[in-house]
């Protein structure tokens, strides 16, 4: 119907009748518009009158359309028979191609569609920058340089050298207390003993300076451990023993040169544990540790002027060695012939004992009496 009103507007703008039309009457226009508009509308209620081919072909069909014979009820008048062209005017749906106006929806909703798309997936790409800033590649660089700057940070300045150290403790009011050496990051252990190596019972500990002292966690314990709070500290700690009435005391040291791991402070005095010697009488001293060379055997580094012998009969647990003209035989058995001038026991039950020259002992293997031969170590070039 938008065609035919086309139409009917350019044949008018076409024809020189026009002119003739508009000299008619003000009444008789007004008749027959209301006419023509009342054949409009029949024509609207009526769509199936209309050849299929073109709605503009209705204009020229004369008796066939619905409007009938325009010629002389048209204001047009002869005008309105003019023939017009089917093509389609110049709209926005003669511009998208011919595509009908039911299609014309469908096409606009696939373009929004396809624009609602493209948004979507820019705003994925926006929130995925924004959460995942870096790329995979910079975050292994990334990953790589924390790691590197948390085990240089995390690196020890110094590895201290860890030892085992035993010394007996004097009780004289004129000397000076031992030196716990400790370090930061290691726990150093400290060990009470009596002169025959047994475990002397801790009454009660306290201690002063950047230290971490944990008691003997049993009643009637004889280990301490002490872990520093500092890399370089100084303290001291009081120790009271069961039945000793003089309280023993020692330095402590944190430092990186070295670490005491084991630290075993004898007592020159039996202990409530004390071992029952096997020989009561004779004549026999035994001294917990006051020869340096007996303390450094015992740690297994005799001095260096020292000669290693041979030791058969027994395992490999039982070493000796010749200093000053005196044998030191470090064994974890106990020496029963011949006399000893002196011995030591560490916690772990090692002997060493001090003996003149001889070339066989006697020891004891819990109860099995063992022969052990003591000769020169023979050195092959």
């Amino acid at each position: 119907m938008k065609r035919l009103l086309l139409g009917l507007s350019v044949a008018v703008l076409a024809s020189g009748c026009a002119v003739t039309a508009l000299a008619q009457s003000s009444d008789e226009f007004e008749n027959e518009f209301k006419a023509f508009k009342k054949k409009v509308e029949t024509a609207k209620e009526k769509p199936d009158a209309a050849p299929a081919d073109s709605p503009l072909q209705s204009m020229t069909a004369g008796a066939d359309s619905p409007l009938g014979d325009t010629t002389e009820n048209s204001p047009l008048g002869p005008a309105a028979n003019l023939p017009v062209s089917a093509q389609p005017p110049a709209t926005s749906y003669a511009m998208g191609g011919g595509q009908s106006p039911a299609a014309a929806p469908a096409g606009i909703e696939a373009g929004v569609e396809t624009q609602r798309d493209k948004i979507e997936e820019q705003n994925f790409k926006n929130a995925l920058k924004m959460l995942l800033p870096l790329t995979p590649e910079q975050i292994r660089s990334l990953l790589d340089s924390f790691k590197d700057s948390r085990q240089a940070a995390e690196t020890p300045i110094a590895i201290p050298v860890p030892k085992v150290q035993v010394e007996t403790v004097s009780l004289d009011l004129g000397q000076t207390p031992s030196v716990i050496k400790t370090s930061p990051i290691r726990v150093t252990t400290l060990t009470i003993l009596d002169i025959t190596g047994a475990p002397w019972p801790i009454q009660d500990v306290s201690w002063a300076g950047k230290f971490d002292v944990q008691g003997p966690p049993e009643e009637g314990g004889h280990v301490i451990r002490i872990t520093p709070q500092t890399a370089h500290g100084m303290g001291n700690i009081s120790i009271r023993l069961v039945d000793l009435n003089t309280p023993i005391t020692f330095t402590l040291q944190s430092g990186f040169d070295e670490v005491y791991y084991r630290f075993d402070a004898r007592i020159p005095k039996r202990g409530p544990l004390a071992k029952t010697p096997l020989i009561e009488h004779g004549g026999l001293k035994t001294v917990a540790g006051n020869d340096e060379n007996l303390v450094q055997v015992l740690d297994g580094t005799p001095p260096p002027s020292s000669e290693k012998l041979k030791v058969d009969g027994v395992d490999g647990r039982t070493n000796a060695w010749r200093v000053a003209g005196h044998i030191y035989l470090r064994t974890p058995l106990t020496l029963l012939s011949p006399s000893w001038d002196s011995s030591v026991t560490s916690a772990d039950g090692m002997n060493v004992y001090t003996l003149n020259d001889t070339p066989v002992v006697l020891l004891s293997d819990e109860g099995r009496m063992v022969r052990a031969h003591i000769t020169a170590d023979e050195v092959t070039p």
